[in-house]
C-alpha cells in the first residue's frame, strides 16, 4: 500500500508543478534580472538552512537518549517540505511524520514523541525570536500588523503548552499520566469510528516514556540548549536568505526584510494552504510596500523568495522522499507482501485512469492543464459521453478488484487493455493512448503470479452452496403454501353469498355451479396438509446455517400461517365458519 501511496503522490506532485508552470515560469523570468552573487548566496543560505535544521533535529532526538543520523535528518528535513505541500495541517502532519521515522528506528513512542516535540520547540522558539524581532521593528515604524500580532500570541501560546509537557512530566508525572489517559480514551473513541483501536496501554506507555525522557532532559540541559540553539541559528539563516534576496533586487532596507520575513514566518503557521503557497507572498509584498519599497520589486523579492526557499527544496523532496523511509517495509519483504504490492500499483494505475477519464467526461474544464498528463490515458477519442463515464466506472470497479488480487479481475483487466488499446490503434489513431495501455497490460501479464485470489473462496464455496439450497428450499415451501392459500381462497369463494346456507349432499333442485361442502372441505384439508408437511420437513432438515441466519418475516408469516390453518382444520373450525367471497375480501 505504501509503494501506491508514493505512486500516487508522484502522480499528484506532477499535477501541482504543471498547475503552478506559469509561477515557475515567472520565477525563472524574474530570476535573471536579479544580480547573480547576493542570488547564489541566498541558494547556499538556503542549503545552509536546511542542513542546520537537520542537525537541530539530530541534536533533540540525542538529548532524549536516541541516535538518528546527521545525513538521515537532511533527508527527513526535505521530505518533509515535500510531504507537507499536500497535508491540510501541514504542522501536524510533519511530527506525525518524524515520530513515525523514530519509531520505524528503533525509538520507543515516549522517545519520538519527545524528540518531535523538542524538535518542533526549538524551531517554533526561533521563529518566535524572530517575530519579536519583526514585532519591534514595525512597532517602532509604525507599521503593526493585527494578523501578526494573533499569530505571535498563538505562536507564543503553542510553545508554552508545548514546554508544559516536559515540565509537568518532570514535576507532576501523576497529571501527565491522566493526560494521556485521557488522550487515548478519546482516540480510541475517535478510532471506533473507524473500526480501530490504540494498542493496549499506549497512554500509560506512552505516558511513562515521555516522563523518562523529560527526566533526561532536565539532567541534560546542554541538549535543549544545544536543539533550540541550531533551531535559532536555521531560522536566523532563512531571515538571511531573504535580505540577500532584497540586495539582489535593490532593497537595502533590512527592517523592512527582518519585518517581512516575521510576517512570513508567521503567515506559514497560519495559512490554510499548504506551506502558505500564496499567502506568504503576499504578505512579504505588502509588508515591503508599506515600508517604502516599489510594488514590482516587493513582488520580485517575495516570488524569488518562495521560489528558492519553497520550491527549490519541494523538488529536492521530491527526489529523496523514497530514500526516507517511510514507505519501506518494517520488515523484510516476503513473497506474500510482494504480490500485495503488485496489486496495490496495478490497481493504483487503473484507478488513476477510470478516475481520469470520468473526471474528463464529466469536468473537462477542470483538467485542461494537465493535458500532457491526460493525454496518455485519454480514451476520450473512443468512448463519449455517457459511455466514457460507464467505462471509467467499470476500471475503478476493476481496479478494486486488481488490489484485492482476484483472478477474474486480472483476466478482465487484460481483455479491456488489450481491446481498447487496439481499438484506439486502428480507429482513433492516438498512438500515445495505445502504448501506455499496452505497457500496463505486460506489466500485469508479467506480473500475473500475483493476482492468484478466486472470486469465491474454496473455503467458503460449500458453505454458500449448502445457503443458496436451503434458501430455495425455503422459497419452494413459502411458495408451496402460498399456492394452498390462494386455493382456500378460491374454494370458499364458491359457496352462496348472503348468508345463504350451503344444500346438503342428497338435496334436490340444487344448482350445479355449487360446490359439495364435502369436496369444499377435501380440498381444503389436502391442501393445508399439503403446505404443512413441506413446512415440517423444511423445520426438521438440518441446516448448517440455521445458528447463524434467523428466518425473514414473510418466512415466520407463512409458516406460522400453514400451523394455524392446519391446527384449526383438524379442530373442525373451517367447516362451520362462513368465508367472505373475493369481492368482499379488503384491497
Amino acid at each position: 500500500m505504501k509503494k501506491a501511496l508514493l505512486l500516487v503522490i508522484g502522480i499528484v506532485a506532477v499535477c501541482f508543478l504543471i498547475a503552478n508552470a506559469d509561477y515557475l515560469a515567472s520565477f525563472l523570468a524574474t530570476l535573471k534580472t536579479g544580480a547573480l552573487v547576493p542570488l547564489v548566496v541566498s541558494v547556499v543560505l538556503m542549503l545552509a538552512r536546511h542542513l542546520v535544521q537537520a542537525a537541530s533535529y539530530d541534536a533533540a532526538f540525542e538529548a532524549v537518549g536516541h541516535k538518528t543520523g546527521f545525513w538521515h535528518n537532511v533527508v527527513l528535513i526535505f521530505s518533509l517540505v515535500f510531504i507537507n505541500t499536500f497535508c491540510l495541517f501541514s504542522g501536524a502532519t510533519g511530527v506525525a511524520f518524524i515520530i513515525d521515522d523514530a519509531h520505524r528506528r528503533g525509538a520507543d513512542a515516549g522517545q519520538s514523541t519527545s524528540g518531535a516535540i523538542l524538535s518542533q520547540i526549538g524551531y517554533f522558539a526561533a521563529v518566535l525570536v524572530i517575530s519579536i524581532i519583526g514585532f519591534l521593528t514595525m512597532l517602532l515604524s509604525g507599521s503593526m500588523n493585527a494578523l501578526f500580532l494573533v499569530g505571535g500570541l498563538l505562536l507564543a501560546g503553542t510553545l508554552l503548552i508545548l514546554s508544559s509537557l516536559f515540565v509537568v512530566g518532570y514535576r507532576r508525572p501523576r497529571i501527565l499520566f491522566r493526560v494521556f489517559l485521557g488522550a487515548e480514551a478519546l482516540l480510541n473513541r475517535l478510532l471506533g469510528l473507524v473500526k480501530k483501536h490504540l494498542s493496549p496501554g499506549w497512554g500509560r506507555k506512552t505516558a511513562g516514556s515521555f516522563i523518562s525522557s523529560a527526566t533526561i532532559l532536565a539532567r541534560n540541559p546542554q541538549g535543549t540548549l544545544v536543539t533550540v540553539s541550531y533551531a535559532s541559528f536555521s531560522a536566523v539563516l532563512n531571515m538571511a536568505c531573504l535580505v540577500a534576496i532584497g540586495y539582489a533586487f535593490g532593497c537595502t532596507d533590512v527592517a523592512a526584510l527582518v519585518a517581512a520575513f516575521a510576517v512570513a514566518a508567521i503567515s506559514v503557521i497560519l495559512s490554510p494552504t499548504p506551506q502558505g503557497v500564496g499567502v506568504v507572498e503576499a504578505a512579504i509584498a505588502a509588508i515591503l510596500t508599506a515600508q517604502g519599497t516599489s510594488l514590482a520589486t516587493a513582488t520580485a523579492i517575495a516570488l524569488v523568495y518562495r521560489g528558492i526557499m519553497f520550491w527549490m527544496p519541494f523538488c529536492i523532496g521530491a527526489v529523496l522522499l523514497s530514500q526516507s523511509g517511510f514507505f519501506a517495509d518494517k520488515r523484510n519483504p516476503t513473497e506474500e507482501q510482494r504480490a500485495k504490492d503488485i496489486g496495490w500499483i496495478s490497481g493504483t494505475i487503473l484507478l488513476v485512469i477510470g478516475l481520469v477519464n470520468v473526471g474528463l467526461a464529466l469536468v473537462p474544464a477542470t483538467f485542461e492543464p494537465f493535458t500532457v498528463l491526460t493525454s496518455w490515458i485519454d480514451m476520450g477519442g473512443l468512448l463519449l459521453g455517457p459511455t466514457l463515464v460507464v467505462g471509467g466506472v467499470f476500471m475503478v470497479v476493476l481496479a478494486v478488484g486488481l488490489i484485492l488480487r482476484l483472478r477474474t479481475a486480472w483476466a478482465l483487466v487484460m481483455t479491456l487493455l488489450v481491446l481498447v488499446a487496439g481499438a484506439e490503434f486502428l480507429f482513433v489513431n492516438t498512438v500515445q493512448v495505445a502504448v501506455a495501455l499496452v505497457l500496463l497490460a505486460l506489466f500485469l501479464f508479467w506480473k500475473r503470479d500475483a493476482f492468484d485470489r478466486p472470486l469465491v473462496p474454496r473455503e467458503d464455496r460449500a458453505r454458500l452452496v449448502q445457503e443458496a439450497r436451503e434458501n430455495a428450499e425455503r422459497f419452494r415451501a413459502w411458495r408451496a403454501s402460498r399456492t394452498s392459500a390462494r386455493a382456500s381462497r378460491a374454494a370458499t369463494s364458491e359457496w352462496p353469498a348472503g348468508g345463504q346456507a350451503a344444500p346438503d349432499d342428497g338435496q334436490e333442485g340444487a344448482s350445479a355451479d355449487v360446490p359439495k361442502p364435502a369436496a369444499v372441505r377435501e380440498r381444503l384439508a389436502a391442501g393445508g396438509h399439503a403446505a404443512a408437511e413441506a413446512v415440517r420437513s423444511l423445520r426438521e432438515r438440518p441446516s448448517a446455517s440455521d445458528e447463524v441466519r434467523r428466518k425473514t418475516g414473510w418466512e415466520r408469516q407463512a409458516v406460522n400461517g400453514a400451523e394455524i390453518e392446519h391446527h384449526a382444520r383438524e379442530e373442525g373450525i373451517l367447516s362451520i365458519v362462513e368465508f367472505p367471497s373475493k369481492e368482499d375480501e379488503p384491497s
